[in-house]
This record gives C-alpha cells, structure tokens and sequence, in this order.
C-alpha cells in the first residue's frame, strides 16, 4: 500500500463539480457559509441560539440505521428540519437550533422543509486531528441532506475545535442523568455548553480566513470522497462504484483522480480507514470484536480478522491485549 507523506498544509475551497455531479458550489455559497457561521458564532455569544444534546441511555450501540463518526460533528440549523434518529430516541432540530452529536453515536437523519415553505439547510462543523472542515447541506433528494458547498483546512485550530466540541459532547452524558432541566446545574450545563461550541465555531471561521499561500491544493472531487467515505464508512455496500455515482463521475475517473493526488489508490484508502476505525474501536471500547467489525464495515467477523492481520500483523484480539498492556 503506497501512501503520499505529508506535503504541507492542505487548504480547500470546493468549486463547482463537473456535468452529472450532484451539487454545483459557488462563491456566493461560500460567502453565506461564513455568514451563517458568525451568526452563529454571535447569537451563541447573546445566548440566544439553544445547543442541544441527544439523550444517552446505556452502552454505546454500533449496528442499526445510520452511521457514526469517532470525532463530534456539530449541527447548525439554518432553515427546515432535520430529524435525527439514534438508538435510545429521535430528536427534532427546528430553524435556529444547534445539535452536537457525541462521538460514536449512531445517528440517521432525515430534513425537509419547514411550515413556512422555506428549504432545508443545515451547517455541519467536525474537526479530527489537524483536519476540519464544514459543509453547507441542502435537501439532495427527497427527505436525505447533501453536500452543496464543502470546505477543509489543515489547521492549528483544528485540535482545539475537536476538543472544544467533545468536551461539549461529553455533557450529552450529564444532560441524560436524570437531572431537572429547570435546575441551577441545568442553567450552567446550557452556558458551559453554548461557550464550547461559541469557540469552536470561531475557531473554524479563524481557520476558514488564515489563507496560506504555500497550501498544497486538493482536488474537490477527493476532498469530497474522503468525507462520503468517512459517512459511510461502517456500510458494508460502500465501494468506489457506488463512491463515484454519489460524485456524479465514473468509478474509473474517480480512482484515477484518487491514486493521482494522494499516491494511494481509493479502495486501499477505504479499507486503511476502516482498519484505523477498528483499531481505535479496540483500543477505546469494550465492544466485542464482532460488533467492531461490523462498525467497520465487515459483514463477517473472519472477512475483518484477516484484512486486520494483514494490515497491523497481528489478530484484532492481540492487538487489544497489547493495548491493555501498555496501560
């Protein structure tokens, strides 16, 4: 497997996609992008824009509808709705709403218009390791969101936004102890949770307008594979063909695109992924090694513990026992 090192920072603005893709970006999306992020950033600041967090019953649960992300993602709404299913509930997010949904939390959604007849549109905000971006979603098909204008940068900001948002998702846990919502601690749990997410928005908008002339630049049609990868990660279906009907290009063109930017080729990407997912999974939880492979995107335990040996050179279950060694 052949992996590009590191070339310097990356700094994406996606523009418009070819014939056939399903979205079509423009300046004047990236402009309202940022708009909508220091609106946000301004009505957190006043207290005016309520955060919510999903209500978390009992252990953790990878298989069901939906998917899950081992990093926070951060839900702006700007217009319609979004309903969000998870394993112990649904949650409904109206206009003027924010949503952090914890890391690992398997999640479905579904958007639509609101009574008012205006369109669906959501801001999705995540950071992992030196990484983050934002997305501006629009109604794709009926009923599922879509990409309509995406944007990643390689930042210093990027650690401090994902801790900021999972220090604000690890309050999902107190918010579902059973404490009173008109309690004093429930009051300040709302104030420490609106100043988290005021910070990490602020610091995607510092990393959005830090231009670096030096910045190595990415194709859009990657930058936009790597995210629907990661969306689907856990999809036992997910393939480059089906990758590149999503992209609106052919699976020939999408690999070649793929291979040619990042000197590795689009299926041996996915399946690096899902290694790392596994690894993580191991490491971080107590799930069972057939509930991690199953998170990764194996339809069978034995598929999983072979590609794993090949890729680390031991077995899932040694892998976790060294783990545990070195603690």
């Amino acid at each position: 497997m052949r992996k590009k090192p590191d070339a310097g920072p990356i700094s994406t603005l996606v523009p418009p996609p070819g014939p056939g893709s399903p979205c079509g970006q423009t300046p004047e999306q990236a402009r309202r992008l940022r708009q909508l992020l220091a609106d946000g950033v301004a009505r957190l600041s006043a207290g005016t824009l309520p955060v919510r967090l999903p209500t978390i019953a009992g252990e953790w649960e990878m298989r069901g509808d939906g998917h899950f992300h081992l990093v926070p993602e951060l839900f702006l709404q700007v217009s319609g709705w979004t309903r969000f299913r998870f394993p112990h509930g649904t949650l409904h997010l109206g206009p003027g709403e924010a949503l952090v949904v914890p890391p690992r939390l398997l999640h479905a959604e579904n958007v639509g218009s609101g009574p008012d007849g205006a369109a669906f549109c959501n801001v999705v905000v995540f950071a992992e390791g030196a990484s983050m971006g934002c997305h501006l979603a629009h109604e794709e098909a009926p009923g599922t969101p879509g990409i309509l204008h995406l944007e990643v940068r390689h930042h210093p900001q990027a650690r401090y936004v994902q801790d900021w948002l999972t220090d604000a998702a690890r309050l999902a846990r107190n918010a579902g102890s059973g404490s009173d919502a008109a309690s004093p601690g429930a009051s300040w749990l709302a104030v420490q949770t609106r100043a988290l997410v005021s910070a990490a928005v602020a610091g995607v908008l510092q990393a959005l307008d830090d231009v670096d002339p030096d910045a190595r630049p990415e194709p859009a049609l990657v930058t936009r594979a790597r995210v629907l990868v990661q969306n689907q990660l856990g999809d036992h279906h997910l393939s480059v063909r089906r990758l590149a009907e999503q992209s609106g290009c052919t699976a020939d063109y999408l690999s070649h695109v793929f291979s040619r930017s990042t000197d590795e080729h689009l299926a041996a990407y996915i399946n690096r992924q899902r290694m790392e997912r596994g690894a993580r999974l191991l490491r971080e939880t107590s799930l069972s090694g057939k509930e991690v492979a199953w998170a990764c995107g194996f339809s069978t335990q034995s598929y999983f513990i072979r590609n794993f040996r090949l890729h680390f050179g031991m077995t899932p279950r040694a892998w976790r026992a060294g783990r545990d060694e070195e603690r």
